[in-house]
């Protein structure tokens, strides 16, 4: 128990020591700090800065659709058009779904030959025609309002969500929700109830409406039919593609006469992308080639300092200081130092990845979760901080530890 508590005190009479001899000498490591500082700033923003990236990137993708994605045509093989739709297509995917205990599902069909309107102004709208579970497969937030839920199929008017560029085209952006649209279909108007906004996803295109099935197919069906008609299934990752084979197989025997086609379609079925992967190591690499000038720059302020304290030394030799002692405590000057540095340096990092502003600004858009700062890059930067300190103090320190205490008083 002493000899841990005498090695703590040592251990903290170091650091106490090394702190003053930095105040002591501040101006001549000043300059060499900065460089660590900036090297440390620059790592740590590196990899943090990826991670706000990737999940940028994973937003985007996932709005496609979120990991196992398993997309449902049916199809009959003997007509020229697309993948269908009807009740018994509906019944057939809702009883293999049920069959197969898949808890996330929806239909999904497109109609673009509708255009809505408000305060004298109109767009072209794309209907998406959804289910409840759409948003949450889709990674699908609503800003402003909410989702649609099933039992707005029963509302007097049809319900319908929109996206940012909807309202933005008609005027209606800061109007408070809900408010009322006039879709137009086939020279027919019927008014349409927003209860909720999304941000922009139309990509260029006026704007995106969402609405539940049953509620288009009640006042849009006969004078609108819809195009691209698939089935969803959001599901494990593992054992996806066999899922997708046995569930078009069982989905087949339910519609006679029929194709059926199920397969997988996200963005992980072709790999993880690197590119993300590739650009941190190249900013990583930059940053750890600017850390090792600013450590050569200490190095050499480090050395010069130390033969200036020569006599310093012998002195402190010649009350009684060891060998050791001496070499740990020059060595931890350069320990503190680099630490001191590296700490400006992670908290210049977060100040810049944590404001969402500059990061929505450098990125040229907006996340739907601001993610909190990653610790692991903070905590590599110290890391990596204090064992730049570590290797530049052990030059000065062995030369410290090697001086006599007569040549040393001599000097």
């Amino acid at each position: 128990m002493k000899s841990l508590t005498r090695l703590g005190t040592g251990f903290a009479a170091a650091l106490l020591e090394a702190w003053q001899e930095l105040r002591i000498h501040k101006l001549r490591v000043l300059l060499s700090l900065v460089g660590v500082t900036i090297a440390v700033a620059s790592l740590t923003t590196a990899l943090a800065g990826a991670g706000m990236a990737r999940q940028m990137m994973t937003e985007n993708l996932e709005s496609e659709g979120r990991p196992a994605m398993i997309v449902v045509y049916a199809f009959d093989p003997n007509s020229d058009g697309g993948p269908a739709g009807n009740a018994q297509i509906d019944e057939a995917f809702q009883k293999t779904s049920d069959r197969f205990k898949v808890e996330y599902t929806t239909m999904m069909g497109r109609n673009y030959e509708q255009t809505a309107s408000a305060q004298g102004m109109s767009v072209d709208a794309e209907v998406m025609v959804v289910d409840p579970d759409y948003a949450p497969m889709h990674r699908l937030v609503v800003t402003e309002g909410r989702w649609l839920e099933a039992e707005d199929a029963r509302n007097l008017a049809p319900a319908a969500v929109v996206d940012r560029n909807f309202m933005k085209e008609l005027g209606l952006e800061g109007h408070r929700l809900p408010l009322t649209v006039d879709l137009m279909s086939n020279g027919k108007a019927v008014s349409v109830t927003v209860i909720g906004t999304t941000k922009g996803t139309s990509y260029g295109m006026g704007g995106r409406l969402w609405m539940l099935p049953a509620t288009y197919e009640h006042w849009f069906g006969s004078q609108a039919p819809l195009n691209e008609v698939s089935y969803k299934l959001w599901v494990p990752i593992e054992g996806s593609e066999e899922l997708a084979m046995h569930f078009g197989q069982q989905m087949q025997a339910e519609l006679p006469g029929l194709t059926v086609d199920a397969h997988r379609e996200d963005y992980l079925m072709w790999g993880a992308d690197e590119s993300l992967k590739m650009l941190t190591m190249v900013v990583a690499g930059i940053a750890i080639i600017i850390l090792l000038l600013g450590s050569l720059s200490l190095l050499n302020v480090a050395m010069v300092t130390m033969k200036q304290r020569i006599r310093e030394v012998g002195i402190r030799r010649s009350f009684g200081a060891t060998t050791e002692r001496v070499f740990f405590s020059v060595m931890m000057e350069s320990v503190v130092a680099t630490a001191v540095a590296g700490g400006i340096g992670v908290l210049i990092s977060v100040a810049l990845v944590s404001n969402e502003t500059l990061l929505n600004m450098v990125m040229a858009t907006e996340l739907d979760q601001m993610p909190a700062f990653p610790i692991g890059a903070a905590l590599l930067g110290m890391g990596v901080s204090i064992a730049v300190g570590a290797l530049t103090g052990v030059l000065p320190a062995l030369v410290a530890a090697r001086v006599k205490i007569v040549d040393a008083i001599r000097v």
